[in-house]
């Protein structure tokens, strides 16, 4: 693919190269990229001016940066005329000029639509390219782009993990599937910390929040450590959650949050005594100050709720859905509005609580916890919150289509994982096997549809490991900010 749409190009490269060896190496690199006509050594021995037809600036780029430190300095195309013009009257636009000292001859608007379709590993090696580059993949205008395409198709997101080291991968999400398919798993993240990992929450607008604990030794004393830890399984930045600073604490849960509003994400640290009762509520926003923000992440009070149990940091156990965030505890429901950041109960459909929280189309939803669905189960019953100022609740109860008997293997034991659209939901085993499917169940259609996940049963195959399945993944390339 070719980032430049002309007839012919000029390439300037800046590339940092010591010795006669490596400017050989270099050029024999660039001679051998496809579509280059004739290359040029600068008087200044660091700069090629390369010359070319549909020459991919993304590829020769990546070769070069293997053997020297490489630096974009310009890209010049043979046009006609009026398009000459036009590229030079919008080039000036394209990067802030009291930020960058060059800029790339194309519209802003055609570079965000040009960046927004890469993969997210060309993404990567596209911000090491060149700092206009960089600049550009960290707009606001970019990611928000990019993450409208992201929910107009989610992708499934898979974790699992093994001491210290946490494992994402995801694949396409099929689109109301009608026959069995095969997808394969094409992106892979890992991440590895100084603890091991007890539990994750569920991908919230792309990012997910971990919980990691352990010991620590200070003059043969021995200390527990508990952190949470930020992770975009897109971008494979972590960011380890500070610390609260409160005396009271005995223990602390972090939940996370999405404003869609404002576009930003919350966290809700929530601390509690020796008898598990949440006493001392805080919040922390993150990127607040936007991109060009220096101000620290910091904890700030929040409106303190009533005393209740405290959460479990589980994903299971609680969700954000447009804005609000849920919990659960026993005989309780909290919301917590991410936006206003104001507590409220929702009074449950039922006196005893034991329950997975989904989000149903935008609504919250509960099923049982623990439940597994066999082949030859008949039913799937579950409660939909329709209205949260007025506590209204549905029961809705499902028949399992004629053809699931047919279709899911006897020995698999499936849950509940997600809605994906009006009376179809996602099923999927919480172990490890080869192969590893999901199981769309659409019950307007009375289809069961088997996807098998290429790529995903074989890492953990035969071993009993836990895999956690999350549809409606979103992908968020924006970087955290510190």
């Amino acid at each position: 693919m070719s980032f430049w749409p002309c007839d012919q190009q000029t390439i300037v490269l800046k590339v940092n190269m010591s010795g006669e060896k490596y400017r050989n190496k270099a050029m024999k690199i660039v001679v051998g990229t496809s579509g280059v006509t004739g290359v040029r050594l600068e008087k200044d021995k660091e700069t090629l001016t390369v010359e070319g037809e549909g020459v991919d600036v993304l590829a020769l780029a990546r070769a070069l940066k293997k053997k020297a430190q490489v630096e974009l300095l310009a890209i010049q195309g043979t046009m006609k005329t009026r398009r000459q013009r036009k590229d030079r009257r919008t080039s000036s636009s394209l990067v802030d000029t009291d930020q960058q000292h060059s800029s790339l001859p194309l519209p802003i608007d055609l570079t965000i639509d040009i960046f927004s379709r890469l993969s997210l590993k060309s993404i990567a090696i596209s911000r090491c390219v060149s700092k206009p580059w960089a600049f550009v993949l960290g707009r606001p205008d970019l990611r928000d782009l990019r993450l409208t395409r992201s929910q107009a198709r989610p992708r499934l997101l898979f974790a699992f993990w093994e001491g210290n080291n946490l494992f994402f991968i995801s694949s396409p999400q099929p689109q109301s599937p009608d026959e069995m398919l095969s997808v394969a798993a094409d992106h892979h993240m890992s991440f590895s910390f100084d603890h091991p990992v007890k539990d994750i929450s569920a991908s919230v607008n792309g990012l997910v929040c971990v919980r990691i604990s352990g010991h620590r030794f200070v003059n043969g004393r021995r200390f527990t450590v508990e952190e949470s830890v930020l992770c975009n399984p897109s971008t494979g930045q972590s960011l380890t959650i500070p610390k609260v600073k409160t005396r009271k604490r005995v223990g602390i849960v972090s939940l996370l949050g999405y404003d869609p509003v404002e576009k930003l994400h919350k966290v809700l640290g929530m601390i509690w005594l020796q008898d598990g009762i949440t006493m001392e509520h805080q919040v922390l926003t993150l990127g607040a100050g936007g991109g060009g923000s220096d101000e620290k992440l910091t904890w700030r009070m929040a409106e303190r709720g009533i005393p209740c149990p405290c959460p479990s940091s589980a994903g299971t156990q609680n969700i954000c859905i447009g804005g609000v965030f849920y919990y659960i505890h026993a005989h309780m429901i909290v919301s917590f509005d991410v936006r206003s950041e104001k507590y409220s109960f929702v009074k449950p459909p039922k006196g005893k609580l034991y329950h997975r929280l989904l989000d149903c189309n935008g609504k919250l939803a509960l099923v049982p916890l623990g439940k597994s669905y066999y082949f030859d189960s008949e039913t799937v019953k579950m409660w939909v919150l329709e209205d949260r100022e007025r506590h209204e609740w549905s029961k809705r109860v499902y028949t399992l289509p004629p053809m699931w008997k047919d279709v899911v293997d006897p020995e698999e034991w499936l849950v509940i994982v997600g809605v994906t659209g009006p009376n179809e939901f996602v099923m999927s085993s919480e172990y490890s096997g080869d192969p590893f499917q999901v199981y769309y169940c659409n019950f307007d259609k009375e289809t069961v549809t088997r996807v098998v996940i290429q790529g995903v049963g074989a890492l953990r195959s035969g071993m009993g490991y836990s895999i956690h399945t999350y549809p409606n993944h979103v992908e968020d390339v924006k970087l955290m900010e510190l």
